[in-house]
């Protein structure tokens, strides 16, 4: 199972001023893990790895799509390894404190939101549901909902928060579609089934190209470092006739949702989504 869950959160007091709290939501979810499973909380603590989860401080307000109404700020964190996702949904949600503390912040706790119609940033799904999306169907007119496009040759997509790249030390401050389907490529490989080949990277540098955006970069303060990189959405076309090729690339920009891209996505980076472009 792969989930994204959002916390909502509401300020016990005039927060400071305003600071990206990525490092302190991470803390807080590997904090939640280890009330539930220390054992996992070890692990996933190790810095080596690919991790199965992303976290991220929600800077904005969204608006339900059920009842128009703002969903507030919160905390969104993501598992798409089945033993964590299994415990997010059936330990750690249901036994949430009342109140967290992000940073010298003090908020009080909602009730967590894991339904697309609750929240935009919410939402389940499975690795077999994606396979069956992308390989079972006759054609390749239908996105994940809510997006409405019939074209499978093309993805927009929004990056939320900042994102970037990480390459020898520096921080690539502009979308690339192979480091951003390798990215989720070996997210895919290493905790869902079945694997893809990959060579499918050398298909996308061939294949896929940035065909418009509407992006810009930004610089967020983690505290004790700043760091930089791009938010917005951005346009990628296909363009190999391949349908094989087509449907293991939609269905990884599908699952982009819960692995997020590029750098640090368990400290906040890399928010990304599908929309309609």
């Amino acid at each position: 199972m792969f989930l994204s869950a959002v916390i909502p959160l509401s300020p016990l007091a005039p927060a400071p001023a305003a600071r990206f709290y990525g490092r302190e939501a991470h803390a807080l979810f590997l904090d939640l893990v280890r009330r539930a499973d220390p054992a996992l909380a070890q692990a996933l603590h190790e810095p080596r790895g690919d991790k199965p989860f992303t976290v991220a401080p929600l800077p904005c307000p969204e608006r339900s799509r059920r009842t128009g109404e703002g969903t507030g700020v919160g905390v969104r964190v993501t598992a798409f390894e089945p033993r964590l996702a299994q415990l997010l949904a059936q330990t750690i949600l249901p036994n949430l404190p009342r109140e967290i503390r992000l940073g010298s912040a003090m908020f009080a706790v909602g009730a967590p939101l894991t339904d697309r119609a609750a929240h935009p940033w919410a939402g389940a799904a499975s690795a077999e549901e994606l396979v069956n999306k992308w390989f079972q169907a006759e054609d390749l007119t239908g996105f994940q909902k809510p997006v409405r496009s019939n074209r499978a040759d093309r993805v927009t997509l929004e990056f939320a928060t900042l994102t970037a790249h990480r390459q020898i030390h520096r921080n690539i401050l502009f979308p690339l579609p192979a480091q951003m389907w390798g990215g989720w490529l070996r997210a895919w490989n290493a905790f869902a089934q079945p694997a893809f080949e990959d060579d499918l990277i050398a298909r996308v540098e061939q294949d896929v190209a940035l065909s418009r955006y509407a992006l810009k970069t930004q610089i967020v303060d983690f505290g004790e470092f700043r760091a930089a990189g791009w938010i917005g959405r951005a346009t990628f076309n296909y363009f190999s006739r391949e349908r094989a090729l087509w449907r293991v690339l939609n269905l990884l920009a599908d699952f982009a949702f819960f692995c997020g891209t590029g750098y640090k996505t368990t400290q906040g980076m890399g928010m990304t989504r599908r929309v309609e472009g």
